[in-house]
């Protein structure tokens, strides 16, 4: 599903590409590079509708819910191949990775409950989705937030190891380790949690927890416990948006030096 900008209802290739375009850019930042291209004179048959947000920025601080289309529909557009990929979009300081790809897709036009025009997935033949965090990017985030909290204490970070692992069909344990130093005195920082992927591909946060082992270990895990605490149930939204009508299914998650996800979406054969 994808918010349309304007009021009307495109009725072109060209004007269905500069509605989708102009409503990514109330929500992202888009570098020259981005955009959405739409192949098809024939509208409303489309070949191929591509949407490009490799380098995009979310920048609202929190992204704005997902839509919801009320009344009656109208008949939209059907395209042969979708095409959308962000490697990587930004979200604060987190880097997802997204690639949705479909074929023989049927799109309903709609307006939410503010009468904005709506793109609604209604059908589609087959499709797959792919997102992934790296756990690079996991431990750079990390390491910002435990450098920031410990600061106050006159506690410097002086490293991090990530230790990630499957904890369930859509969940993933993490247990971070975090070396601590105080003048001549050194100590650990054990911080534990878990992320979980809902239907939507959204990851959140949850069992927040942080303990300290050695003397600076235990004054630091004080001040970062504090600080995390309001990151418990915190949601990461891993794709920018909805499926419709279409459900996820065969969603699996694997953990190697990154959180990947992939999911089908459409007939089943």
């Amino acid at each position: 599903m994808f918010p349309l900008a304007g009021k009307e209802f495109p009725t072109s290739s060209d004007e269905l590409a500069s509605s989708i375009e102009d409503a990514l850019a109330e929500v992202f930042t888009l570098p020259k590079k981005c955009g959405v291209t739409v192949d098809g004179a024939k509208f409303p048959a489309l070949k191929t509708v591509k949407i490009n947000l490799s380098g995009a920025t979310v920048s609202a601080t929190e992204p704005p819910p997902k839509p919801k289309p009320t009344g009656k529909r109208e008949p939209g557009v059907r395209v042969e191949k979708l095409d959308i990929t962000g490697h990587p979009i930004q979200y604060e300081q987190t880097k997802l990775n997204l690639k949705v790809t479909g074929s023989g897709l049927v799109f309903d036009f709609a307006r939410d409950k503010k009468g904005k025009p709506l793109l609604v997935l209604a059908e589609a033949e087959d499709g797959k989705v792919e997102a992934k965090i790296t756990k690079k990017d996991i431990e750079t985030l990390l390491m910002e937030a435990a450098g920031v909290a410990a600061k106050q204490q006159g506690i410097t970070i002086q490293g991090l190891d990530l230790n990630l692992k499957s904890d369930g069909p859509r969940s993933v344990a993490a247990v971070v380790r975090v070396k601590a130093k105080k003048m001549l005195m050194s100590g650990t920082i054990v911080i534990t949690g878990k992320l979980d992927i809902d239907d939507d591909l959204n990851a959140t946060v949850s069992d927040l927890n942080c303990t300290g082992e050695g003397m600076v270990g235990t004054l630091a895990a004080g001040v970062v416990k504090a600080k995390i605490e309001r990151y418990d149930g915190t949601t990461i939204p891993l794709m920018a948006f909805s499926l419709g009508d279409v459900a996820l299914r065969d969603l699996k998650i694997k953990v190697k030096d990154s959180v990947e996800v992939s999911a089908a979406f459409g007939k089943q054969a």
